[in-house]
């Protein structure tokens, strides 16, 4: 992969229906290309970790909702306002 000799193949392209009709397109990689994703993750997945802040809890090792849960209850008792974004997923009324 270093030498640049590496291309993942096509994936395959799978159309899961959605309930208001329309349909998602959905990648599936090869089996390949998931071992190709694996190596580069445990490569740089420690070094990467020292960057994130230690309150960051989304697609993280060894953090799940619930510990971000617990967080937020601890904090709740701290200060008298809470912030809560969602930006790509925010809806505009």
């Amino acid at each position: 992969m270093s030498s640049g000799s590496y291309f993942p193949p096509a994936v395959k392209r799978v159309d899961i229906p959605k309930a208001d009709g329309g349909i998602r397109p959905l990648g599936i990689p090869t089996v390949s290309d998931r071992i190709a994703q694996m190596v580069v993750k445990m490569q740089i997945e420690a070094e990467l970790e020292r960057h994130f802040h230690p309150d960051s809890y989304g697609y993280r090792p060894n953090k799940f909702a619930h510990q971000a849960l617990e967080q937020v209850r601890k904090r709740c008792w701290q200060r008298p306002w809470v912030l809560d974004m969602d930006i790509k997923g925010s809806k505009m009324p």
